[in-house]
């Protein structure tokens, strides 16, 4: 390779290229400047080029450039050989160089005509300036539309804020995405405590699964539910009603969850202290209908005591176990814990009883049997039930048992679809096969027919061994 150089710089028997001007100082310094002037102005290309593609490496023809640098300095170097050659023949050197040249120019020149279409693809000047400016239109729309929402977000929060009302935020989990500032007021918490975290732990234990299956019943068709529950501030459990919506997106798919809620305490407290004086309320009313029922009770035994006609006595004796019927109601109700509703089976007991003292029938001849169920009746049941039961109970004590002895059954059940039965039935004598209950001439049956008709039920004899009475009728709000 040293050879190779050696022979290049090497001055064979060749003439400086300066003898072919003859050596003219004129032409010789108008060749040597312009020469140099070109070789100066292609090595300062080069630099300006290396410069651009430094500074624009996304420009995408940048290989190119480069190309056309090392081109350009090539052909700045065979004029400044044309310069040396004018005083030492070194044309090897000089020719090397060209071919150099040649090869860059060459290999430039392929690599230049694929990207020809590339760069006619580019934009003109025109075009850039239009999208430069189309681009500048949609960036001031945007400026104005995000500001408009920047802005109609501050009113958004600034009337959230101050809302006295709670609001929030959450996924299905319970995991707050947003909360104001009332709802962090109202816990007593930061909002960087509260803030994706779950609001589980303040909801009082017993009402979890009511709001967790509230929120489940929410959907597009069903979108908004009201629900009051209990929390916990403090340690102090108090009640709160909230407003829930389920909140969709166009397509229906699920975002989030999002409440309103307020507190309701006092109201609760209000309530209930009203709940309590209206029960104290309603005991009193009872035990004073319960009071002037057995007044009028008394008065009708006095009454009975001082007849002699048995006719008349026993009709009155009738209606002391009609009012007494009655006023077992309002007592039992007077002891019940709700007063809303009295416990059947303890008032059946009573008013038997009751019967049986008032016939002054032993329990020792005539066996009473009672199979009630657990029901509990409203007043407006209870009482039409209870004459039902005094009046055929009474006719069974009266007439099923001439012999005095037999067996008198009383059964009250409910059945799955909220029908009440009662069944009356003993084994005395029985009635006639021909007996018309709608054709009856007995004041107590006819009452019983009534009594039946105010329950919107029906009654149906059975003459087999006795006489069985079967009343069924709705049980209707307890």
């Amino acid at each position: 390779m040293a050879e190779f150089f050696t022979h290049l710089s090497a001055i064979p028997a060749f003439i400086p290229h300066g003898h072919c001007y003859l050596w003219k100082p004129g032409l010789v310094s108008l060749h040597v400047m312009s020469d140099a002037l070109i070789a100066l102005a292609y090595y300062s290309i080069p630099i300006t080029l290396v410069h651009f593609v430094r500074k624009r490496q996304n420009f995408p023809f940048n290989g190119i450039f480069l190309l056309f640098g090392a081109f350009i300095i090539a052909c700045g170097t065979t004029h400044v050989l044309e310069v040396w050659t004018l005083w030492h023949p070194t044309y090897w050197l000089s020719g090397l160089i060209k071919a150099i040249t040649a090869l860059i120019s060459v290999y430039t020149a392929v690599k230049l005509v694929p990207l020809v279409p590339q760069a006619l693809a580019l934009p003109s000047p025109a075009q850039l300036e239009a999208t430069n400016q189309e681009l500048q239109k949609q960036i001031r729309e945007r400026i104005i539309v995000e500001e408009s929402l920047r802005h109609s977000e501050e009113r958004y929060r600034a009337i959230v804020e101050d809302q006295t009302e709670l609001i929030a935020r959450f996924q299905p989990d319970g995991t707050l995405t947003f909360i104001n500032e009332a709802y962090c007021r109202y816990f007593k918490r930061s909002r960087q405590e509260l803030m994706n975290s779950s609001y589980e732990p303040v909801i009082f234990d017993a009402d979890r699964e009511l709001i967790t299956s509230m929120l489940n019943s929410l959907n597009s068709e069903n979108p908004v539910a009201t629900i009051e529950h209990r929390v916990i501030v403090d340690g102090e459990v108090r009640w709160m009603q909230w407003i829930n919506r389920i909140i969709l997106d166009d397509q229906d798919r699920f975002i989030e969850f999002q409440s309103v809620g307020r507190d309701i305490n006092a109201r609760k407290q209000a309530e209930q202290q009203l709940q309590t004086s209206l029960k104290v309320l309603l005991k009193e009313v009872h035990h004073r209908v319960k009071n002037n029922l057995q007044m009028v009770y008394s008065l009708l035994r006095l009454q009975y005591r001082r007849i002699k006609d048995q006719q008349a006595a026993e009709v009155l004796l009738e209606s002391q176990n009609r009012v007494k019927s009655i006023s077992l109601i309002h007592e039992k109700l007077y002891g019940a814990e709700d007063v809303s509703k009295i416990d059947f089976a303890q008032y059946i007991s009573s008013l038997t009883a009751s019967l049986f003292s008032s016939y002054n029938i032993s329990s020792a001849t005539v066996t009473l049997n009672t199979q009630v169920e657990a029901i509990s009746l409203a007043i407006d049941k209870a009482i039409p039930c209870g004459l039902i039961i005094n009046e055929l109970v009474s006719n069974s004590l009266k007439y099923a048992f001439p012999e005095r002895s037999g067996q008198i059954q009383v059964e009250l059940t409910a059945d799955q679809e909220n029908q009440i039965t009662l069944i009356i039935k003993d084994d005395g004598i029985g009635l006639p096969e021909q007996f018309d209950l709608t054709t009856a001439d007995s004041l107590g049956l006819q009452l019983v027919q009534d009594f039946v008709a105010q329950l919107e039920g029906a009654i149906q004899i059975v003459h087999e061994k006795g006489t069985e009475f079967r009343i069924v009728f709705p049980a209707g709000a307890a």
